[in-house]
């Protein structure tokens, strides 16, 4: 059974918990993991704030006899919201919760680890899905013009002043068998460093690395977005640990509880742009951007 370290014994126990649902989950949280998290907490108040320029910092040739003139840009503070609830409490039966082996203890853990890993997941790409920019193209994605399909809306974002270092493609399923048919983008695979292909690169078009991801929706061709622009925060309220259970209703019995609270933000929707596969359901993704992107 769990031998607690304040006992003489070898296990931290709820000490690790938190950090190991934590990497458990970040195996299933493909997009989610690519948000950044810039944001500056406030500890009292708990508001979490997203730091945005209107602009860069100006670099002028410097003339050593008068200087040169100063320059000016702004930094705005965003509020997030933070609106993501989640919660674990998990039944352990029959066990008080200081004589939990070992082995259900780890099983609670990865159990919760994928759940809150999709979870994650999903709500990130509603997040971008609401947030983002709808490309105004509908074209079916075909094994002869995925690449290029992708290619251009790269392009277009690169126009918009987006990093190429710090975008990434997520592509649907179908799309994936259409780039991994198509030599251009196969051959992008051999130079994939250990650590993309860790993450789940499966390629590059235009130095934009290209993951997929199968829980975008079937509407949904693929999703091309800067990381600056993507933003969470998430910390637990109330730390996972093995709680015994006095609810008058179970004996002798446990549960794995813990609560944490997050948010999710697009700062800018010109820094994610969402490729639909119908004319029609652009309108249930974001029909207000839709418009706005084909006028740009």
């Amino acid at each position: 059974m769990a031998n607690p370290k304040a006992t003489g014994g070898t296990h931290e126990l709820k000490e690790t918990y938190a950090t190991q649902i934590v990497a458990l989950a970040r195996l299933e949280s493909n997009i989610y993991n690519d948000f950044s998290e810039d944001g500056i907490r406030n500890e009292v108040t708990g508001q979490v704030k997203i730091p945005s320029r209107d602009g860069e910092v100006t670099v002028s040739d410097y003339d050593i006899r008068n200087g040169i003139e100063l320059t000016q840009s702004a930094t705005e503070y965003i509020d997030m919201p933070m609106d993501k609830h989640y919660g674990v409490n998990e039944l352990i039966d029959g066990y008080e919760a200081d004589a939990v082996p070992d082995d259900l203890v780890a099983q609670r853990i990865e159990s919760a680890g994928y759940s809150l890993g999709l979870k994650h997941e999903k709500d990130a790409i509603a997040t971008l899905k609401t947030s983002g920019t709808t490309s105004s193209d509908t074209t079916k994605i075909t094994t002869s013009n995925a690449y290029k399909a992708i290619a251009t809306e790269v392009k277009n974002m690169k126009a918009r002043g987006m990093s190429v270092a710090k975008m990434r493609i997520a592509v649907s399923a179908d799309v994936e068998l259409a780039l991994l048919t198509d030599d251009k983008f196969a051959n992008t695979a051999g130079t994939l460093g250990e650590t993309l292909v860790r993450e789940g690169v499966i390629g590059k078009i235009n130095g934009v690395a290209v993951k997929p991801n199968y829980l975008m929706g079937d509407e949904v061709d693929f999703i091309v977005y800067d990381t600056r622009f993507t933003q969470k925060h998430e910390t637990w309220e109330v730390a996972p640990s093995v709680n015994p259970l006095a609810d008058g209703k179970h004996i002798g019995s446990s549960a794995l509880q813990g609560r944490s609270v997050g948010g999710l933000i697009v700062t800018n929707s010109l820094g994610v742009q969402i490729k639909l596969n119908t004319a029609t359901s652009g309108a249930s993704v974001n029909e207000a951007n839709t418009d706005k992107n084909a006028k740009s």
